[in-house]
């Protein structure tokens, strides 16, 4: 993982499991020093490798450290070159941290293997590869009730990983600007009763 890598809030909640708000909440509280850094839809605040592992460091770490421990540890580690480090030493301390690159290097991992599994189309939208249907509508739709197995039905191109593909990229990457609706058109002809209509709709497939 390099260490010049940036990562939003909701790229932290993926690797790190929790949600978007505690993370911005630990941003907020400091030390953490995010960076502004240019996505689709504006500039947001994102950290860095050392950032990722502090916070999940201290999860594990947080009842045994004080708040000034927690913050000499941060400094202590931002100092290192994290790839080649094994223990972190400050003030009386030492912190190995071997197992904890480990995990969040794995979790990392399964962030970049999202990215692999997605394309752009010329417009810019992110469509699920081999396909054309939009990630997010596949997400707005999940959001909005429709079970996996409902939106195969719906979208016969999607299997059932590309599913669970578009419900995780969405929630790392979210969406700026006008969201997809909840339903697909063929249940909301339904839900409105005009069940000829669809009929007309599947026929001219």
């Amino acid at each position: 993982m390099s260490e010049a890598a940036a990562f939003t809030a909701a790229e932290v909640a993926f690797v790190l499991r929790e949600p978007v708000k505690t993370i911005k909440k630990a941003l907020d509280e400091g030390p953490i020093q995010a960076k502004l850094v240019k996505k689709p839809g504006g500039a947001v605040r994102a950290i860095d490798w050392a950032d990722v592992l502090y916070l999940f460091a201290l999860r594990t770490l947080r009842n045994e450290l004080t708040p000034k421990a927690r913050t000499e540890f941060y400094h202590a580690l931002k100092r290192v070159p994290v790839e080649r480090t094994h223990e972190v030493r400050f003030g009386r301390l030492s912190i190995a941290i071997d197992d904890l690159k480990a995990e969040v290097q794995n979790r990392a991992r399964e962030l970049a293997k999202l990215a692999e599994k997605v394309e752009f189309r010329r417009d810019g939208e992110a469509i699920l590869k081999g396909t054309d249907v939009e990630v997010y509508r596949v997400a707005a739709l999940l959001a909005g009730g429709m079970t996996p197995e409902e939106i195969r039905h719906d979208y016969p191109s999607l299997s059932p990983d590309a599913v669970v593909t578009a419900k995780a990229y969405a929630e790392a990457h979210p969406k700026t600007g006008r969201p997809y609706p909840a339903k697909t058109v063929k249940r909301a002809i339904k839900g409105a009763g005009l069940e000829a209509l669809d009929e007309v709709l599947d026929e001219e497939k």
